[in-house]
């Protein structure tokens, strides 16, 4: 390298150390606080405030009592059954037939009236707003059931009819599960 391109390099690293070195110091050193000096509350002012804050405790407690109360009213057995308009049907026991329940309950007239839908098919139990479990123990003529909630996993109803087979006892399963339905459902109508 010759002596012009040596400078001339020398020349470009001190204008970049000065460039650089210039960014440094624009920050300013100078700062700004403002402060606020408020008096000492008095003895007063400060019995007043926590009644203040104990008031407002007590009316979010009461809010939130309000609030989980409502949420328990609304997963109470009566109330999940009164809304409930999809049933699927399954059965725990070789005796009984999931199709002879749906064909009973299809019979009556309160199914079309209450506007309740019977879903069949395993795939479709997801859709169902209770599922109702038929079975029978062994050695046995008590056919037992019970409603559940699909969606809170909530036992509704439970019980148990007694009978030949499955032939007879799916008409008697049929009355007690709409006699069930139907104690919510009139439940509501005499409250109002």
């Amino acid at each position: 390298m010759n002596t012009k391109s040596i400078v001339k390099v020398i020349l470009v690293l001190t204008a970049a150390i000065f460039s650089a070195g210039s960014y440094t110091y624009a920050q300013t050193v100078e700062q700004k606080i403002t402060v606020t000096v408020r008096p000492a509350q008095t003895v007063e002012e400060r019995v007043a405030d926590e009644f203040k804050e104990k008031a407002l405790r007590k009316a979010a407690e009461e809010k939130l009592a309000a609030e989980e109360s409502a949420k328990i009213a609304e997963k109470s057995p009566q109330a999940l059954l009164r809304r409930a308009r999809t049933v699927y049907i399954d059965s725990g026991t070789s005796f009984f037939e999931p199709v002879q329940l749906q064909n009973a309950l299809r019979k009556r007239e309160e199914t079309d009236l209450w506007q309740i839908a019977i879903v069949d098919g395993w795939d479709k139990r997801s859709v169902a707003d209770v599922l109702i479990e038929v079975d029978r123990p062994l050695f046995t003529y008590t056919f037992t059931y019970q409603l559940t909630d699909r969606s809170t996993g909530i036992i509704i109803a439970t019980g148990k009819v007694i009978a030949f087979d499955g032939n007879d006892a799916a008409p008697k399963l049929a009355d007690k599960i709409l006699e069930e339905i139907r104690k919510t459902r009139e439940g509501t109508k005499a409250k109002k």
